[in-house]
């Protein structure tokens, strides 16, 4: 039985080797770090981007009917990837939308996933067309080449007493490494003990894998900002994304603070908006906790579906609020080097609209609320892929190209 370690789930299983390589991460003093402080008013950008094609439908080419879309990513000749978890399929199609191959399956063999992790997994598509997946279930990253093909599963290192639970990976460019781009957390492998107490720690870290190793290499590139305690809605985001240097931009706070990581762990800019962040009030804990819990379903009849639900209303009628909205909601990193921050608009404004930042530091402009939603995945030449559903649920693909100021 797989047991759930809430107090903990924020933390990633990190070998000491790693813990000391975080603790050893010089810190640069504040003066060293350049603050710039962005404009306050929005400048509206057009965004209305050129379709190239779309993928998905509940009848039609029996390929294109997804289950779930877990993931989509490009290759360097803009070729899309998409990891469908529900068929535990990744289909691969050309530029003009037409199926060019398919790989991996459901099963215990090379290149095959387990059907209960496959909603957990991850992947990254490499420029030159090799895919990894983060398989939790064999806790390991699995390779396969530009064909599709299996060429072999690199495990993590470390005690193996939990499993990592990755939200999602971006290949570092030119390199066999990949960056969570989320908070990691952690699923006991075992139900804990009453006597389990493990200290809460102290930062939220964005993490490196190395892969071209016999044993997956885990890096310390971020230690985020820890809020204190475990509150369960709220909380402020970790966020992370690749720049073309090799450098990571992330977010950690409640307030709109952009951060820029050079290799070795410095921070060495700041870019803010002077966006405040909203109190919580009574009345908006009681809003989340009656749509988290409308989501949850019935368990259609499944006694441990059935079961399941009900130790997650328990979870979330008992769950710990942050006590302020924060400002930032998502940030990803373009191929060309653009930074989308996703936000709350400031104090009495509604609707999130989207920050488009250049790796220089400088503010482009900002998607009104309403206009598009964030990317889900980023390609050459300005190719972005949004994963969107229909009025049926029906999850689809639609392929645009961002004008080049945008890219």
């Amino acid at each position: 039985m797989i047991g759930y370690n809430a107090t903990n789930n924020q933390a990633h299983l990190l070998g000491a080797a790693v813990l000391i390589a975080a603790l050893a991460t010089p810190v640069l003093p504040l003066s060293a770090q350049e603050v710039i402080a962005l404009p306050a008013e929005d400048r509206f950008l057009d965004a209305d981007f050129e379709e190239i094609y779309r993928l998905g439908a509940l009848e039609g080419r029996g390929w294109e009917t997804f289950g779930r879309i877990a993931g989509v990513g490009f290759d360097g000749a803009g070729n899309l990837y998409i990891l469908d978890s529900g068929a535990v399929r990744i289909h691969v199609v050309d530029l003009q939308g037409n199926l060019v191959r398919q790989f991996i399956g459901e099963g215990e063999g090379p290149g095959e996933f387990g059907g209960d992790y496959a909603p957990a997994l991850e992947f990254a598509v490499m420029r030159d067309g090799r895919v990894t997946v983060y398989d939790v279930g064999r806790m390991g990253f699995a390779l396969f080449d530009a064909n599709g093909e299996f060429e072999r599963t690199i495990p993590l290192g470390g005690p193996q007493t939990h499993f990592p639970m990755i939200g999602g990976i971006q290949p570092f460019p030119g390199s066999e490494r990949v960056l969570s781009t989320t908070e990691v957390g952690r699923l006991r492998r075992t139900a804990p003990s009453p006597d389990d107490e493990s200290p809460e720690p102290s930062f939220r870290y964005v993490l490196s894998y190395g892969l071209s190793g016999d044993q997956v290499r885990t890096d310390s590139v971020v230690a985020g900002w820890r809020p204190s305690g475990d509150p369960g809605a709220f909380k402020p985001r970790l966020a992370a994304g690749v720049l073309p240097s090799g450098a990571v931009v992330y977010t950690d706070s409640s307030s709109y603070a952009i951060k820029f990581v050079m290799p070795g762990g410095r921070v060495t800019r700041i870019l803010t908006r002077p966006f405040q962040p909203r109190r919580v009030t009574e009345a908006m804990k009681a809003a989340e906790i009656e749509r988290r819990l409308e989501g949850l379903g019935d368990g259609g009849g499944d006694p441990m579906r059935q079961q399941m639900i009900e130790f997650q209303r328990n979870q979330i009628e008992e769950m710990e609020f942050y006590h302020e909205i924060p400002v930032v909601l998502g940030l990803r990193t373009s191929w060309e080097g653009t930074i989308w921050v996703r936000h709350r608009g400031d104090d009495g404004t509604d609707g999130d609209r989207i920050d488009l930042l250049s790796s220089e530091a400088r503010y482009l402009g900002t998607l009104a609320p309403g206009s598009t939603a964030m990317p889900a995945a980023f390609g050459p030449n300005g190719l972005a892929a949004f994963v969107e559903t229909d009025d049926l649920d029906v999850p689809y693909v639609v392929v645009r190209r961002l004008p080049d100021g945008l890219r």
